[in-house]
């Protein structure tokens, strides 16, 4: 779509989601949809290195000031820490704590 606008860097934007895991926060508030399926974001460097993006599921889930949820949220940050360990790519600080 950028492309049309003469922009030449790529960028693609995935949902990152499981409606199981999903449910376990749904019960308690169903306003976490917002954030669920998780937004995710690969796109090109300048360097010609690639980058993901995607905001902390912790912080986002946590901001619903639920427990329940806000464990949820944290399940996912390891989760997503252990993809990136498993891709072999640094893992942010924060992340895996």
């Amino acid at each position: 779509m950028m492309n049309l606008a003469g922009d030449t860097r790529h960028c693609v934007e995935y949902l990152m989601g499981n409606h199981t895991t999903a449910e376990r926060m749904f019960r308690y508030d169903p306003t976490v949809m917002l954030y669920a399926p998780l937004r995710t974001l690969i796109s090109d460097r300048p360097d010609g290195g690639a980058r993901f993006v995607i905001e902390q599921p912790s912080h986002a889930f946590g901001s619903s000031g639920v427990d329940a949820i806000h464990e949820v949220g944290r399940e996912l940050d390891r989760e997503v820490a252990a993809l990136l360990a498993y891709l072999e790519v640094p893992v942010p600080a924060g992340l895996s704590d």
